[in-house]
């Protein structure tokens, strides 16, 4: 009896252990299905590539390995977020920023770089240039740049410098009952005042390309010249009284015979004739001329210009005593 007991007992443990193992291997199974299937499952990702977006259905399973498989190319320098090794999720996305040539222009240099999408800033630090407060950059510096670029930097620069300048006196017209009318005296010469202008200069890449008067300042004021002018219409010459429009001091020489007969005007010399500068008495015009007498504007020359003037004599002995002299000339009226 005893042993029967035992022979039963030995069955029902062997089959416990047989169902243990069942059960083992089907869990395994169930694990290694369950496995297989994650393995085999797709996923959705969506690259942003240049503007673009790139979606695909993948088994693959990591970033790397999907871009390959789409042939999207990641060379040195380019970003990819998230990196190369991330386990893909069921659904990625992807970005990917490829670099771009950049050149900045500065300080007659250009200089080269490579660079995903940044600002003209971070661009410009890249490249080593460094900006000053008063330069000029193009594109702006907080400009974002996507894409192949120049960037130009103009070098600006300030410096204040100080001009002084003649002021020019004033003429003061004062009348004076001493003088003949069209006669002039300087009372007072007067002298020219001294100005400063205080001016900015602009320079770009070191050439000047503007002025800016910032400040006027008077450092010595002018003296006005006072000039005298004549009132008088009227003078006593030999105990007579001669009416006049306007007189002129005039450079008075002599001629004769000697120097032709016939006056410009078609007229025979004569006493009482003079040669004039017709712009500036006409021929006709009776004047009075001091030391002389009157006399009548009928004849010109090649040196008499202006306030000159040649007056007829009898003979060159009378043109020699007279010589040359400064005279009042009286214009009649």
């Amino acid at each position: 009896m005893g042993c029967f007991k035992n022979w039963v007992r030995m069955l029902v443990m062997k089959g416990r252990q047989k169902r243990l193992h069942i059960i083992g291997l089907a869990l395994l199974i169930i694990m290694i299905g369950t496995g297989a299937g994650l393995s085999l499952e797709t996923k959705s990702v969506a690259v942003q590539l240049e503007g673009q977006t790139i979606t695909a259905n993948t088994f693959k399973t990591t970033v790397g390995e999907v871009l390959n498989e789409l042939g999207v190319s990641v060379g040195p320098g380019d970003i990819v977020k998230p990196g190369l090794d991330t386990v893909l999720n069921y659904n990625q996305s992807v970005q990917v920023f490829k670099v771009f040539p950049v050149a900045v222009l500065a300080d007659g240099k250009q200089i080269e770089i490579s660079t995903t999408a940044t600002s003209v800033e971070e661009a410009l630090r890249l490249a080593g240039v460094e900006v000053g407060p008063l330069d000029r950059v193009n594109p702006a510096g907080d400009t974002q740049i996507e894409g192949s670029t120049t960037i130009q930097v103009v070098r600006v620069a300030q410096k204040m410098i100080y001009q002084t300048e003649s002021i020019p006196a004033a003429i003061e017209r004062t009348a004076d009952n001493t003088l003949e009318r069209g006669i002039q005296r300087t009372v007072n010469q007067g002298s020219a005042g001294i100005g400063r202008q205080t001016i900015m200069v602009s320079y770009e890449d070191g050439k000047e390309v503007n002025r800016e008067v910032i400040k006027s300042e008077i450092i010595k004021s002018p003296i006005n010249k006072i000039v005298a002018a004549g009132v008088l219409t009227s003078v006593s010459r030999g105990g007579n009284r001669i009416d006049f429009q306007r007189a002129i001091e005039v450079r008075a020489s002599a001629y004769s015979y000697s120097a032709g007969s016939i006056t410009s005007t078609g007229q025979k010399v004569k006493v009482g004739g003079i040669a004039v500068d017709p712009k500036v008495i006409a021929y006709g015009t009776r004047v009075y001329v001091e030391g002389y007498g009157y006399a009548t504007a009928n004849d010109c020359g090649g040196a008499i210009k202006d306030n000159k003037i040649d007056i007829f004599f009898e003979s060159d002995k009378e043109c020699k005593k007279w010589g040359v002299k400064k005279v009042k000339l009286y214009v009649l009226e």
